[in-house]
């Protein structure tokens, strides 16, 4: 029975009765409340998780302010997002979103003064179904080998195209190279097509 009275309130279910107490507030998203509306959110997901982050997107759609739910690009983190989303409880006024989605109207990215659209990317697409490793070697205009730079916009323009979870979930491992042709390359707006295509190796 004491054992009982002491157990610990799920993390995930502390997060949602924060939210939903300030729902009005993160509704109505004004300027001067998002440092602390963003600070008591901050709070409560680290309980969850500690990796896990979240954005909103300003405007409204339909009448509705998304809120998305990311797992920062870290494989072991998808379940903990797919479980706090899942546990989301009927908010009228807000669209709760697992994982940052692709964005076909996005054209590319401008992140650590490198500017990469489309265009600039090509890749292949290997598979080894037996060490169940899939690697995207990417092609890459401009590319002079600096992999730490290019890291961070190559990773956004990846998410722009696939989405978070087909990201973390159909590719394992990430090569850059620099690019001086298109044979037997593909433009990197054909990765989704490939990967819904091929069979997973996760």
């Amino acid at each position: 029975m004491i054992r009982n009275l002491f157990k610990k309130k799920d993390p995930v279910i502390t997060f949602w009765e924060w939210f939903e107490n300030h729902e009005d507030e993160l509704y109505i998203f004004r300027e001067q409340d998002v440092e602390k509306l963003f600070g008591g959110l901050n709070r409560m997901i680290v309980k969850v998780n500690p990796q896990l982050v979240f954005s909103f997107i300003e405007e409204l759609i339909d009448g509705k302010r998304e809120f998305t739910i990311r797992a920062a690009g870290i494989g072991k983190n998808f379940p903990d997002v797919i479980r706090l989303v899942d546990a989301a409880p009927r908010l009228d006024r807000f669209s709760i979103v697992a994982f940052n989605q692709r964005q076909d109207l996005n054209n590319g990215v401008n992140i650590n003064g490198i500017e990469l659209t489309r265009d600039d990317v090509f890749f292949t697409y290997n598979q080894d179904q037996k060490k169940k490793n899939s690697c995207l070697t990417l092609y890459i205009k401009g590319y002079k080998g600096d992999y730490d730079t290019y890291f961070e916009p190559v990773f956004e323009l990846l998410e722009i195209v696939i989405g978070e979870y087909m990201l973390g979930t159909k590719i394992t491992e990430i090569k850059m190279e620099m690019y001086d042709t298109t044979e037997d390359l593909l433009p990197i707006s054909d990765l989704l097509n490939v990967l819904v295509d091929v069979k997973s190796v996760m």
